[in-house]
C-alpha cells in the first residue's frame, strides 16, 4: 500500500463521519481479549470526531509522510511501517474486534480501571472499518488513591469517580487487512516483536550463509540479539537486491576493494575471496551492501550511500 491508497481509504471516515459509529474497547493486563466498553450513546461521536480528526491530521493532511514496508525499514523519518512479517499473538486483537461482536463488556464492578493497558477504537459501518491500538499510560488513569477537585456551581467538591483521560494519539492501526505501525518504539518495547524480529533475522542469517561469501559467517548471529540491528538483517531475505539478482561473490568483493564508503573499512581472508566481517563499522556496511545501497551517478559519478530507492522508470521522457 502507498501513501496514496492510504488517503483514500482514511478519507471515507473524514467525508462520511456522520454516518459511522465509534466503539471502544480495551485491553486489561495480562490478557490479549479485548473488552468493549459501555459508553453513552451521546459521547461517542465526539470520540469518533476526535480519532477521525487524529487520522486526518497525522496521516492524510501530512504530504511527507510515506508508508514503507516494516521489514525493509531503516533511518528515514517521518514513515509509516506496514506489517509484512508475522504478527505477534498480543495483537491479534485488532482483528478480532472485526471479526465478532460478542466481545465481554468490561465490568465496572469487578474489572479494575487500573488495569486497563490499552484501547482499541473501531470506527466504520458496514462496508469500512478502521480500528486504532493506542497504549494506555499510567499517567492518564486516575483511581482510588488521587484526590481531584472538580468546579461545581459555587465551589469546589471533591470527585470520587475513577477515570482515564482519552487523548487522539494511538500507535498501530489496521485498516483493510493491513496493520500499520506509527510509533516503532513502542512495537519494539512490547508485544513480543523481538522474538518476531530474530525469528526473521534469522532468515536473511542463513541466506547470506548459502552464498558462502562471509568467511566468519557466525559474527552475523550476534547481530540478531540487537533489535536494531536484527531489524535490518530482516530485510536481507526478503529484499536485498544482490541476492535477488545473485551476484557473484567474485564481482562482490571486488565492488568493496573499489567503492570509496567501503574501501579499507571491509577486509578479507588470506585468499582474498571471502569477506571477512571484524568490526562493528565492517558489519553495518555489509549489511548496507547486500541491500545496495551504495551508489554512483550516471550523470556526475560522484558516489552515494542512499536509504531509499525506487526503480527508474524507462519510460519516462519518453515522447515517441
Amino acid at each position: 500500500m502507498n501513501k496514496e491508497e492510504l488517503n483514500n481509504k482514511l478519507q471515507y471516515f473524514s467525508d462520511n463521519i456522520e454516518q459511522i459509529g465509534a466503539t471502544v474497547y480495551v485491553f486489561l493486563k495480562g490478557e490479549n481479549v479485548p473488552k468493549k466498553l459501555d459508553i453513552r450513546a451521546d459521547d461517542l461521536p465526539s470520540i469518533r470526531s476526535m480519532f477521525v480528526g487524529s487520522l486526518v491530521d497525522t496521516i492524510i493532511s501530512d504530504e511527507e509522510l510515506s508508508v514503507v514496508p516494516l521489514s525493509t525499514s531503516d533511518e528515514r523519518k517521518n514513515v509509516l511501517y506496514e506489517y509484512d512479517i508475522d504478527i505477534p499473538e498480543s495483537l491479534q486483537g485488532l482483528q478480532s474486534v472485526l471479526e465478532s461482536d460478542e466481545q465481554e463488556t468490561f465490568d465496572l464492578e469487578h474489572d479494575e480501571i487500573n488495569s486497563v493497558a490499552a484501547l482499541i477504537i473501531e470506527i466504520g459501518d458496514e462496508q469500512n472499518q478502521v480500528v486504532l491500538y493506542k497504549t494506555m499510560a499510567q499517567v492518564n488513569i486516575y483511581g482510588r488513591s488521587s484526590f481531584f477537585l472538580k468546579k461545581s456551581a459555587h465551589r469546589f467538591e471533591e470527585l470520587k469517580e475513577e477515570f482515564f483521560r482519552l487523548s487522539p494519539n494511538f500507535q498501530f492501526f489496521r485498516i483493510d487487512g493491513s496493520l500499520l505501525v506509527i510509533d516503532l518504539k513502542t512495537l519494539e518495547k512490547s508485544f513480543g516483536f523481538h522474538e518476531v524480529i530474530q525469528k526473521e533475522a534469522m532468515l536473511g542469517v542463513e541466506a547470506v550463509e548459502a552464498i558462502e561469501l562471509l568467511e566468519n559467517p557466525e559474527t552475523l548471529h550476534e547481530l540478531i540479539d540487537d533489535v536494531t540491528t536484527a531489524r535490518k538483517l530482516t530485510k536481507i531475505a526478503k529484499d536485498s537486491p544482490v541476492l535477488k539478482a545473485g551476484i557473484e561473490n567474485q564481482r562482490i568483493v571486488a565492488f568493496c576493494r573499489a567503492f570509496p564508503s567501503l574501501k579499507g573499512k571491509i577486509r578479507f581472508n588470506a585468499t582474498n575471496d571471502k569477506i571477512q566481517l571484524d568490526t562493528k563499522v565492517s558489519k553495518n556496511l555489509f549489511i548496507k551492501l547486500l541491500m545496495d545501497d551504495f551508489l554512483t551517478s550516471e550523470l556526475t559519478s560522484f558516489h552515494y550511500t542512499s536509504l531509499a530507492k525506487d526503480e527508474a522508470d524507462e519510460h519516462v521522457g519518453d515522447n515517441t
